[in-house]
């Protein structure tokens, strides 16, 4: 017994550590895993907006260095520079250019926001859109926020006593940098500033890749930003004997004398390796591993050391599990400094020892970007893997005499290198080493194969948050092939409220979305719709095909057009190719919120909104076309442009009016002698109908009975979607067989259906039939309410495309499910967001307000009535000056403060400005306890006159 327990421990026992070393292994493998990088954002010099601007700029060998620009000395009122090596820069255009209107952020608040937080702003959301990530999808995810930022130039530009408030405090500190774009985008991951000088954003990747290895993170969005707004700070880095005299960085030549300053932000989007494969993202390249160390003690507290960089080094390929003798290229520090190039050169020479490997420094393109040098690199060692090639470096002739490329694998070519794939992966590493001892190396691994790019539908929805945006997107799209784009375009993009649809190359115009579009209204169009060949495309798709079966006659040979005119053929028709047309948009995830139908069209209203079964309403398209052929082929109809009324007042004994299409349009039918006299009493235009029955008219009487006794027994079911009755002008939920007879017999009261429609909220109509017929009176209808609305017509004379249809209800603002009509495929590369930027700066200098004298007395020697315009203008004017609004007249006097985009802190202001105004002390809650300007005025008002 002893020996079965023993033996059982045994098994237990040998049960957990086998599950154990399952776990450590797991454990293993998470904090190993390979990271994705699936997009990049970047603002560079020379105009390198985007990524591969920035490829094209390094691979012409641009150099992007020149003297400080005019302006940067003018505007800002800055001292000119006083040293040569003051004199030259790398610089950005537009560095006070920022679109606020974009982010919802206040013109004030975006004034006092350091220009690098706005830039984090948009290079992330431009990182964003280049991953095929929708920003809204994040919210609430643990994605985490890294950005390395060092430079306070405009905090220093804002000292002196200008622009002093509370914005200024979280517009400058670097902590609201990435900060602002967490709350922005919802995001709930870690959020961090890191400040390790030059190192500051390759810490911050290595960083982002240890969270989400940790499991901390399940997204980051990682990088840097720099900006050289104040001389003040460029002469004290000159102070060091850092900066180039000439203004030429040469990286590891004997004339190196030192680094030029630059400007500019990049931002990665990083992913886990599996969980980028798993979502179908686009892997521009992969994070093997990473290390960041310290110098310690050196030579210097801003000197470099060698034996640490070395064990930096060996670190990181071990962390990435790569040898080095695979590495091909190293993107260097190469500040360009006499004592630093050597120092790096020899470290990397005791480490790296592949067969060849390139030395490459994008200092030589674009100065140093100091806090945004590392993520620089970084998106140039992406972008050679990706363009296999790696870019010369400028400004090299002669190798640094302290420097010996004999018996290393090193080689500084002036020209681009080509780097091909091989049977091994490439692997590549980037260093950034900190002025005040922080080094940090990220090793890069070329991406597996992506799936091959395959062509969808070819619909390309495109939105921007302006209409000038939205024009120039059009135009940038235009040109592209369409079918590729397609999948990025739809499912990969944020969705805007100005849209456009580009399809088959011809765009849709520009449309504002409607904001509550309401139930989705499908309109089916009656006879008068028909024509020669319709519906052809739709000959194969199963529900025609029943269509086919349950007809007396071959519903596919009718198509050609033969007997269009005669109604026993094209009611039927009409139905089949309505009822196809409602189950191929619900294909694509298009449903009725609500139904319409004129005349025959309300059968396949009834069908669509559940109340027929397809047999049913083919029997009864059959039936009701037969009985109807029969009629008297005396009656005529003609549409008139006259109100209701009027033709009411004018039609008399065997004309009667047979429906009212819209308020200024409506249908006569009776005999054609009679009906002529009276269209020419009324004597508005008018145009013969192509008919030879006078229906829904007393000439259908006779047929009622005949009607009647062939649909006894169609009982029909209950609606399960709205449908709007043009017999009676209301909403229908049951249709017996005399509400067919009825059907027929009645006028089509189409404009009172569609008014009933609108007033439960409908916007968006979809008219479904073979041509649109409709489109003009429902237009009309929703200009009679008073209200925007949208008609998309399905099916046109002479053929169309059904993504026409897609395109519309899109650009309405319908809320279209592009994942069931445009396949999944490979993430490709959109024009970017173009931001519409205004300029915001620093006031140009001010105390502030200072209190008027007597005010109070002065509003109170007015009029009364003067007295109440005075104040609320008086609180109108101080609410726009916090707003920085250009006029009065952009603050209601009725509208909430907070709706007007004034937060906590300016309503600090909103009551620092009116104290200073009035003299007088003001509650601290003012502008939460009276939250109008109205409000705020009444009382000021009562303060007065106490």
């Amino acid at each position: 017994m002893n020996e079965e327990k023993y033996r059982a421990s045994l098994v237990r026992a040998a049960a957990a550590i086998k599950d154990l070393e399952a776990r450590l292994e797991r454990v293993r493998r998470e904090r190993a895993e390979p990271i994705a990088v699936v997009g990049m954002g970047c603002r560079f010099p020379g105009g390198a907006d985007d990524p591969d601007a920035f490829w094209r700029m390094l691979r012409d060998g641009v150099d992007a260095v020149t003297e400080i620009p005019y302006e940067r000395i003018d505007r800002r009122g800055q001292e000119e520079p006083v040293s040569d090596a003051g004199r030259w820069g790398a610089f950005l255009s537009d560095v006070d250019g920022f679109d606020a209107d974009f982010f919802g952020i206040p013109p004030r608040e975006s004034a006092r926001m350091d220009p690098q937080h706005r830039l984090v702003l948009e290079v992330a959301w431009d990182a964003l859109a280049h991953a095929g990530i929708v920003p809204s999808s994040l919210a609430g995810s643990a994605t985490g926020v890294f950005v390395g930022m060092s430079g306070n130039d405009y905090l220093l530009l804002s000292s002196g006593g200008r622009a002093r408030d509370a914005h200024v405090g979280t517009g400058t500190a670097h902590s609201f940098g990435p900060g602002r774009l967490s709350h922005l985008l919802g995001l709930r991951g870690p959020n961090m500033s890191v400040d390790t000088a030059c190192s500051s954003s390759l810490v911050s990747v290595h960083l982002a890749m240890q969270s989400l290895r940790s499991g901390e993170s399940s997204l980051a969005l990682a990088g840097g930003v720099n900006l050289v707004l104040a001389q003040e700070s460029t002469e004290t880095v000159a102070d060091l004997d850092a900066l180039s005299s000439d203004g030429r960085c040469r990286s590891f030549d004997a004339r190196a004398n030192g680094f030029v300053r630059g400007e500019g932000c990049g931002i990665v989007v990083l992913k886990r390796l599996s969980d980028a494969e798993a979502d179908g993202d686009r892997i521009l390249a992969v994070l093997r591993g990473s290390a960041v160390n310290s110098d310690g003690h050196s030579a210097g507290l801003t000197a470099p050391n060698q034996l640490a960089q070395r064990d930096m080094l060996r670190q990181a390929y071990t962390n990435a599990g790569v040898s080095t003798k695979d590495v091909g290229y190293i993107e260097t520090h190469g500040t360009g400094t006499p004592l630093g190039d050597p120092i790096e050169f020899e470290a990397l020479a005791e480490v790296v020892d592949s067969d060849r490997c390139v030395l490459g420094a994008v200092k030589t393109n674009i100065g140093h970007l100091e806090a945004a040098a590392g993520i620089a690199g970084l998106i140039k060692v992406i972008q050679s893997l990706r363009h296999e090639s790696i870019p010369g470096n400028l400004h090299f002739t002669t190798l640094n005499p302290r420097m010996r490329l004999a018996g290393t694998p090193f080689v500084l070519p002036t020209l681009p290198v080509p780097w091909p794939r091989s049977e091994r992966p490439r692997v590549a590493g980037v260093s950034s080493f900190g002025m005040s001892g922080t080094n940090a190396h990220i090793v890069v691994e070329e991406a597996p194969p992506g799936p091959a790019r395959t062509a969808g539908p070819a619909i390309v929805p495109i939105s921007a948050r302006t209409e000038p945006a939205l024009r120039e997107l059009i135009t940038a799209c235009r040109g592209l092939d369409a079918g590729e784009i397609a999948y990025t375009a739809a499912l990969r993009r944020q969705h805007y409220e100005y849209r456009a649809a580009l399809v088959g190359g011809v765009d849709s115009g520009v449309h504002r979305a409607i904001e509550k579009p309401g139930p989705l209204t499908f309109v089916f169009s009656g006879q008068g719709s028909q024509w020669a060949g319709m519906g052809r495309e739709l000959v194969d798709h199963p529900v025609f095909a029943e269509c086919a079966a349950l007809a007396p006659f071959d519903l596919r040979a009718e198509l050609d057009g033969k007997r269009l005119d005669d109604t026993s053929i094209v009611q039927p028709l009409i139905f089949a190719v309505q009822a196809t047309l409602v189950a191929r948009l619900a294909e694509w995830g298009i449903t009725p919120g609500a139904v319409i139908g004129h005349s025959i069209g309300e059968v396949a209203a009834a069908y669509a909104a559940g109340a027929l079964t397809l047999p049913e309403a083919m029997r009864l398209a059959v039936t009701r076309g037969r009985i109807m052929s029969r009629a008297g082929t005396s009656g005529r109809m003609t549409a008139v442009r006259a109100t209701p009324e009027a033709a009411r007042l004018h039609a008399h004994g065997s004309v009667s009016v047979a429906a009212v299409n819209d308020s200024g349009s409506v249908v006569l039918a009776g005999p054609e002698r009679e009906l002529d006299e009276v269209v020419a009493r009324i004597g508005g235009r008018a145009r013969k109908l192509d008919v030879r029955y006078a229906f829904h008219s007393p000439e259908m009487a006779p047929l009622a009975d005949e009607l009647e006794r062939e649909l006894g027994d169609l009982e029909g079911a209950s609606t399960t979607v709205p449908m709007f009755s043009t017999v009676t002008g209301k909403a229908v939920a049951e249709l017996d067989s005399q509400y067919w007879v009825t059907n027929v017999r009645e006028p089509v009261l189409f404009a009172d259906a569609v008014g009933s429609a609108i007033e439960a909220g409908a916007r968006v109509f979809v008219e479904i039939g073979p041509h649109p017929v409709l489109i003009g009176n429902v237009r009309q209808c929703l200009t009679d309410h008073a209200v925007d609305g949208a008609v998309i017509p399905t099916l046109r004379r002479g053929g169309a495309d059904l993504l026409e249809v897609v395109g519309g209800l899109y650009t309405s603002g319908f809320d279209v499910d592009f994942a069931k009509i445009v396949p999944r495929g490979a993430v490709v590369t959109l024009p970017r967001y173009p931001w519409q930027h205004r300029s915001y700066w620093l006031d140009a200098a001010g105390s502030g307000p200072t209190a008027e004298t007597n005010w109070l007395d002065r509003i109170n020697a007015l009029a009364p009535e003067e007295r109440v315009e005075a104040v609320e203008l008086a609180v109108r004017a101080d609410v726009a000056t916090v707003l920085r609004l250009s006029s009065v007249d952009d603050v209601p006097v009725d509208r909430p403060l907070v709706e007007l985009g004034v937060d906590s802190l300016m309503a600090v202001q909103v009551r620092h400005e009116l104290s200073a105004r009035t003299g007088a002390a003001l509650p601290a809650m003012l502008a939460f306890d009276h939250p109008t300007p109205r409000a705020i005025a009444r009382y000021l008002l009562e303060m007065g006159s106490e």
